[in-house]
């Protein structure tokens, strides 16, 4: 586990879309200028999944200490070699550098502990803990079998739900780990003395989405996922103050008869969010999200803000 503290920047899925990676640090800053958590999923899905973790690695050997990468499900053997980083890199490079990059994922923290109030992984909590230690002392996985044991399979896989589970059960979509309900994120947190969770691992069509009484949210930067059309990313920023904000990279659409109710629905809800800008910015908005409709974080202390000015 790493102990991080703030100020910082938390990025989602990026899954090889290396120009939304740049747009992300255009907006905000590049490191070491900010502090960066990245929670995984930087390749397989999209064209530039290379590229992506070529430059994060550089960026991690020159400032180690402003930028943290997290091991997310596509970090493991199993996952990258059916959802297009084998191919990608085996093209590119040689399949020489695809196992080495193996060897480098399988090097990667499974958490990040954000001062004392802010937990954050991939997938989500696990069910089987005892207290801080039990993360203080996990194994990274270094096989393809052991990714899919303990905490570390949870961490990288395990989704909340709303669903009539109020506790853990299995996680029938994805066939491995589990999914969780408010009353069993609500004493994991207590537990720990957490104030929020912080995830990746489920593409939101604004970028971002809090659930359980805002107790968690699910950051997702990769925009456009999978050719969806509708999806916008977003990152996430965390003051000195525990204040959080998010930045979002929000796709400009074309009115056409076919889509005419689902791009009004959007604007609706970018209304409600966000401040909208006037700058198409290459066919995509980067912009802030607007603070004041949005309610304060509750019970936690934690409150949404502005984002750090560039």
């Amino acid at each position: 586990m790493l102990e991080i503290e703030h100020p910082l920047t938390i990025v989602g899925d990026i899954h090889g879309q290396l120009d939304a990676l740049i747009r992300y640090f255009d907006a905000v800053g590049y490191p070491p200028k900010v502090q960066f958590l990245f929670l995984g999923d930087y390749v397989d899905r999209g064209a530039k999944a290379l590229e992506v973790s070529l430059l994060l690695f550089c960026y991690k050997v020159r400032h180690p200490h402003m930028l943290h990468l997290l091991r997310g499900n596509h970090e493991c053997m199993k996952m990258n070699r059916l959802y297009g980083f084998h191919e990608e890199v085996t093209r590119k490079r040689g399949s020489t550098m695809w196992r080495r990059y193996q060897n480098v994922f399988n090097e990667l923290p499974l958490c990040a502990r954000v001062g004392q109030r802010i937990l954050c992984m991939h997938g989500g909590i696990p069910q089987n803990y005892k207290s801080w230690d039990s993360f203080r002392e996990l194994k990274k996985p270094k096989t393809p079998k052991k990714c899919d044991e303990g905490l570390q399979v949870d961490l990288m896989w395990a989704d909340p739900t709303q669903d009539k589970c109020n506790v853990f059960a299995m996680n029938m979509q994805r066939a491995i780990s589990v999914i969780f309900g408010e009353k069993a994120l609500t004493d994991f947190m207590k537990k720990l003395g957490l104030s929020l969770i912080v995830r990746a691992h489920e593409v939101s069509q604004e970028g971002f989405n809090f659930m359980f009484d805002r107790k968690i949210v699910t950051v997702f930067s990769a925009p456009y996922y999978c050719g969806n059309d509708t999806n916008c990313g977003a990152i996430m920023h965390v003051s000195p103050s525990y204040e959080i904000s998010f930045t979002v990279l929000r796709p400009r659409m074309i009115l056409t008869p076919e889509n005419t109710d689902v791009v009004r629905q959007m604007e609706n809800n970018y209304k409600t969010l966000m401040a909208l800008s006037p700058d198409p910015n290459r066919g995509r908005h980067l912009q802030p999200v607007q603070p004041a409709q949005l309610a304060q974080l509750a019970k936690t202390g934690l409150k949404l803000v502005e984002p750090p000015k560039k």
